[in-house]
């Protein structure tokens, strides 16, 4: 069986000779997180556990670029581009039908769009064999008490088929990137009470907030707004 290569938790490198800890489902971290993680595997509860060492091989000669056991991560996040369009829309509209919206690809295609060429939002996708699996959009805000950039992690969504193999850790861990990155006072995200992603964001350091509560208003529903009416 192929080990992973990577922590799950903070993305450090975990050679087949590191030292690494797994649970049932092979999420695997590195020492230091398992140690942090005191409750067990963040995705699935699981009992961690000292993975078996393995061996470095012998080379002879030098390592060969595409040599993928030592030099290619089979998960890639990187910053969407336009010709992802397609995929980020898929997910997106995916995201969206979990919170019981209809679907609607077209229109999530038009509203990421919208947000890219406003640069009102960032989106991160995750990769794997060369095709998405994970979606992040974090939009920017500010901190007046701190009078420094603010990021607001709103969507954060893994296809079915890529859960419990590390995706939306390695994606919140690209959000703290992006915070240390801008210089930002740090990420701020809101979920549903019963949302059982709340291990997954506190394993990653995310802090429940007990000092402060949430209030919102909404309009009385009526006619949408004209998109092409400008604001006033």
């Amino acid at each position: 069986m192929a080990y992973k290569d990577r922590c799950e938790r903070c993305g450090a490198a975990l050679p087949g000779d590191a030292s690494a800890f797994v649970c049932s489902y092979d999420c695997t971290f590195c020492a230091a997180c398992a140690r942090a993680l005191t409750t067990g595997c963040p995705n699935c509860g699981g009992e961690l556990v000292a993975r078996p060492r393995r061996a470095a091989p012998a080379r002879v000669g030098p390592v060969p670029d595409d040599d993928a056991s030592t030099t290619h991560d089979p998960l890639t996040i990187r910053r969407a581009r336009p010709s992802d369009a397609e995929a980020a829309a898929e997910l997106f509209d995916e995201y969206r039908q979990f919170y019981r919206e209809p679907p609607d690809r077209d229109a999530a295609r038009r509203f990421l769009a919208e947000r890219a060429a406003r640069r009102e939002s960032v989106v991160y996708l995750a990769f794997r064999e060369g095709r998405a699996v994970g979606f992040l959009q974090l939009y920017p805000t500010f901190s007046s008490t701190t009078l420094r950039p603010l990021w607001i992690l709103n969507d954060l969504f893994v296809a079915r088929t890529a859960r419990r193999h590390g995706v939306g850790g390695r994606l919140l861990e690209r959000a703290k990137a992006l915070a240390r990155e801008t210089g930002a006072v740090g990420v701020t995200l809101e979920t549903a009470t019963d949302n059982p992603a709340q291990r997954l964001y506190e394993a990653h350091g995310w802090k429940r907030d007990v000092a402060f509560l949430h209030y919102e208003w909404n309009p009385e529903p009526g006619p949408a707004p004209d998109p092409s009416a400008e604001p006033r």
